[in-house]
């Protein structure tokens, strides 16, 4: 196990590399300033059918113009060559556990771990079917569907690996610019020795050729598919709801851990957002 910053990385043209698509976020964007424009231009033509109050086009063009600066910026932090999650090369590989979203974090951190593939037992796919509060209200909940590469090491040592995993969750901006921090995490340790990696929909080529690409010199186990629960439940050990809450936040929902904090707890929002804030030891 090794520790990189990212102008570290030992990098090849022989590479296989694994990266977040700018094509999901362009299309994206392109969409909400779409219908923005629209918005805009029918507040113009003083289109207001009966029942439709004057202002109600711009409003819904300010609304979508503001929303479509999300995929705006992640479209640019996609262009940037800190956009990558995995790289593969004949000796091992290389896990980016910085989102690609956070590019403006300081740079002279650890950010990148990598393995030989002589320290990685066995590799699989695994489903998740994810149950977690959402933004949608005090007591809603939301389903996920998500996509992992879970890698069993040799030596299940990884505390030099949780110790980097939280001091980059722990990062907070320099206060030189203004900067959006996106609270995503995409790598994660389990028990056992297991490094897990998120995949999500718009990271290419998929998680099966990385597996396909790992497999030509690590074991690939059977696939894995799993059912979580992140809710709250009203009769549970409150050691096994403090646990969900920082499982929520670790891997980047925050929304949904301050939710649950609110729920398990009966906190305010900002109580609650101060609680989960400390626990991932942010302040």
């Amino acid at each position: 196990m090794k520790f990189y910053r990212l102008d570290e990385v030992p990098v090849s043209r022989d590479d296989q590399v694994f990266k977040e698509s700018p094509t999901i976020n362009a299309v994206a964007a392109l969409i909400l300033f779409g219908i923005a424009i629209t918005g805009l231009i029918l507040g113009l033509e003083k289109w207001h059918p009966q029942g439709l109050a004057p202002w109600a086009p711009y409003f819904a063009a300010a609304v979508f113009g503001l929303i479509g600066l999300f995929p705006l910026f992640n479209f640019r932090a996609s262009l940037k060559p800190s956009n990558w999650l995995l790289r593969c090369n004949l000796s091992g590989i290389i896990i980016k556990y910085r989102a690609y979203e956070n590019w403006r974090l300081p740079a002279d951190t650890m950010q990148a771990v990598g393995f030989e593939y002589g320290e990685i037992a066995w590799a699989k796919l695994v489903k998740e079917k994810r149950t977690s509060p959402s933004m949608e209200g005090k007591h809603s909940n939301q389903t996920e569907y998500r996509t992992y590469i879970d890698l069993g090491l040799v030596n299940p040592n990884t505390s030099d690996l949780e110790a980097n995993l939280q001091a980059e969750q722990s990062l907070q901006p320099d206060g030189k610019i203004i900067t959006i921090i996106t609270r995503d995490y995409p790598v994660q340790v389990l028990p056992g020795g297991i490094v897990e990696v998120r995949w999500n929909v718009g990271i290419r080529p998929s998680a099966h050729k990385a597996l396909e690409v790992i497999g030509r010199r690590v074991k690939i186990a059977d696939p894995e598919h799993r059912k979580t629960d992140l809710t709250h439940q009203v009769n549970a050990n409150p050691e096994e709801e403090r646990a969900k809450i920082i499982a929520l936040a670790k891997s980047g929902d925050d929304i949904g851990a301050v939710n649950l904090t609110q729920q398990v707890y009966g906190y305010s929002l900002s109580d609650a957002t101060e609680f989960v804030d400390k626990l991932m030891g942010r302040e």
